[in-house]
């Protein structure tokens, strides 16, 4: 019997790259290192369960419409994170330079309400070895981004995609991130324009509930149609003697703050921010379940138009900035 040869997971990688045409699958060169890849192919199947004199329930099956959903993981890398954050937002990318080969990238809400303010669409490649498998006209549904101060920085990410296909293989030889991922220990944050030094944690969720708008005469989605910006989160805080903690007092009432949260990559200084220039802290508990206090609470980041982007004007709950060593836009 001859031996059995599994594919190996850790050969798996994944690239994405934004389309200029909805749908049309663009060339990828951009390879983002990927944790936990899964590619759910989603086919609605139409049961024919209409009585013919038998007790079955079962006559049919039909197939209806194709779609596909992509969930991965990845840590932040600063070179290749702002695809993310134009995917989840979907203005274009101001670039600024800051001197000694470094560049700010500003992404921001898209508001274009002739175009259906919609963030663009990406191609992605998910190769599990066994195949490289291509999603078009995918569109983030959702980011969560989580913060623990003994872990990494990670993402997860949900996009919605059309029917996957199997491609021809890709290379991503020499073109994976060269940065190093961001430890949370050396994040920071911010409330009301003061540094927060008692942050345990941190989770902000960025979600734009994206759905598959489909017509007759296709069997595929004519739009995956991204819908409204919603981002909110939760954070914990460590409760210490001598140190003023108002965040349980500003939980109950009506008490908008700017929060800005802040990783750093401690080896070149390169750093995301994410600005919420209107918060309100919700919920709060004590909690006592532990060896030390710490306080539990939701927050809700709020349309304002400080967090607008220049160029489209209206409202928006969050603005995000890059540091890095890329001079292109993203």
């Amino acid at each position: 019997m001859p031996a059995t040869l599994p594919f190996l997971t850790a050969n798996s990688f994944m690239g994405l790259a934004a389309e200029t045409t909805y749908g049309v699958a663009a060339s990828i060169s951009t390879f983002t290192p990927v944790g936990s890849p899964k590619v759910t192919p989603g086919v609605k199947w139409l049961d024919d369960s209409d009585f013919r004199g038998s007790p079955v329930m079962h006559y049919d099956q039909v197939q209806g419409v194709f779609n596909a959903q992509y969930d991965h993981k990845v840590f932040t890398y600063t070179d290749v994170y702002p695809n993310i954050l134009r995917a989840a937002l979907g203005s274009t990318d101001t670039v600024a330079s800051v001197g000694g080969g470094q560049y700010t990238h500003t992404i921001g809400l898209i508001n274009s309400p002739n175009t259906g303010s919609q963030p663009p669409s990406y191609t992605i490649v998910n190769d599990s070895v066994d195949n490289t498998y291509q999603l078009t006209a995918s569109r983030l549904d959702s980011l969560s981004v989580a913060f623990t101060a003994d872990a990494a920085v990670e993402n997860t990410v949900t996009w919605r995609s059309n029917a996957a296909s199997v491609v021809a293989s890709v290379s991503n030889a020499g073109a994976e991130s060269t940065q190093h991922l961001i430890p949370a220990w050396n994040c920071a944050a911010s409330i009301g324009g003061s540094t927060v030094t008692v942050v345990e944690s941190v989770q902000l969720d960025i979600k734009r509930n994206t759905s598959q708008i489909y017509t007759l005469g296709s069997q595929s989605a004519i739009s995956n149609f991204a819908g409204p910006l919603v981002v909110e989160g939760k954070a914990t805080f460590v409760m210490a003697a001598g140190i003023t903690n108002s965040y349980y007092a500003n939980a109950l009432v009506r008490d908008q703050q700017q929060i800005i949260l802040s990783l750093i990559d401690p080896q070149t200084g390169y750093f995301i921010n994410y600005t919420m220039s209107a918060c309100q802290l919700e919920a709060p508990i004590v909690n006592q379940g532990k060896a030390y206090l710490t306080l539990d609470t939701n927050f809700v980041a709020v349309a304002n138009t400080t967090d607008a982007i220049a160029g489209y004007g209206g409202y928006s709950p969050i603005k995000c900035m890059v540091q890095n060593n890329i001079s292109t836009a993203y």
